[in-house]
């Protein structure tokens, strides 16, 4: 079978697989590379170690597996209810990021890209799936796949998906190109996402300040918390402030996968409640989320860093 026809049958298994967003790069991210150095060598990877301790491995995918010469990029998006975090943490309850309303991403998104890895390996290829799992620069692949443009959030955004998009590659020893549709940057003078963050994490348009995202404060840092820890204003375990204010994903259509829908106890929950949790009723909850990744002292930290903050309890 010819390199063209692999590639259609490899695409159309993955669209089959619910995937709306298709396409392939070849892995090559010279100018990105230098990006990716020049934040961690600034520290704005702040305490995230393994963002540093993978630089190497990051800078092309066949770093991390040398017989890669194409890469295979897909989004599915996740955003399953117009809701804003503001209109609930004002009404007192906490917030939890929509990545992690459902079933833990990772194993979703997976289980939608083994056909697809499957039929690569019958027809001869090596291939191998990370969602989130692999050190590579996921966002900058998919870019070059023509999946979406880099906005000033950092994010990959898509003129109609908008930023609320699971990503996913397979790596191949199959020659791909990268997409010659590259979305154009679609941000133009809007910096709305700089301006609605709430701990304003941006030192500039498209890169982050970890040290001061919400995100790591309430997923990633353990323990308890220093003195120079920012306000949580309710948030939980992420922040979606940067998304929600984007243009593009006021209009963007829901996406109507199940597995991402919220659930049951953890959309918009009563801090308190979370605050008196005990860790049997946190395993049982938690099961199969990503919110796991918090662990059960990381969440009942943070709820009752918002009670001491002044979020009204509520059971």
């Amino acid at each position: 079978m010819e390199r063209a026809e692999i590639v259609q049958e490899v695409a159309a298994a993955l669209s089959r697989a619910g995937f709306p967003l298709v396409g392939t790069c070849s892995g090559r991210l010279e100018e990105e590379s230098s990006a990716y150095d020049a934040w961690v060598a600034a520290g704005l990877h702040g305490p995230l170690g393994y963002m540093a301790s993978t630089v190497h491995l990051r800078r092309a995918p066949e770093a991390f597996l040398p017989w890669v010469r194409g890469v295979f990029c897909v989004a599915v998006p996740y955003n399953t209810r117009r809701e804003f975090s503001a209109a609930w943490t004002g009404r007192g309850r906490a917030w939890v990021s929509r990545y992690a309303w459902g079933r833990d991403y990772h194993k979703v998104v997976m289980a939608k890209l083994r056909p697809a890895v499957r039929l690569l390996r019958r027809l001869g290829h090596l291939a191998h799936a990370g969602v989130d799992t692999v050190p590579v620069m996921e966002r900058a692949l998919a870019a070059r796949a023509g999946l979406g443009f880099i906005g000033k959030s950092g994010l990959l955004i898509h003129p109609r998906y908008g930023s609320y998009l699971f990503l996913g590659e397979i790596l191949t020893d199959l020659p791909l190109e990268d997409s010659p549709d590259r979305v154009a940057d679609g941000c133009g003078e809007c910096a709305l996402c700089m301006k609605g963050c709430p701990t304003r994490a941006f030192p500039r348009p498209g890169v982050l300040d970890a040290s001061r995202c919400l995100s790591t404060w309430t997923i990633e840092h353990p323990g308890a918390f220093p003195p120079e820890a920012p306000a949580f204003s309710g948030h939980l375990f992420g922040c979606d402030r940067c998304q929600e204010v984007c243009p593009y994903n006021r209009r963007a259509p829901l996406a109507g996968e199940e597995a991402f829908r919220p659930r049951e106890g953890w959309f918009a929950p009563a801090p308190g409640r979370i605050a008196a949790m005990t860790k049997e009723e946190w395993d049982d909850s938690t099961r199969g989320s990503a919110l796991r990744r918090a662990r059960y002292d990381g969440l009942v930290r943070n709820a009752r860093r918002i009670l001491e903050e002044g979020g009204r309890g509520g059971q």
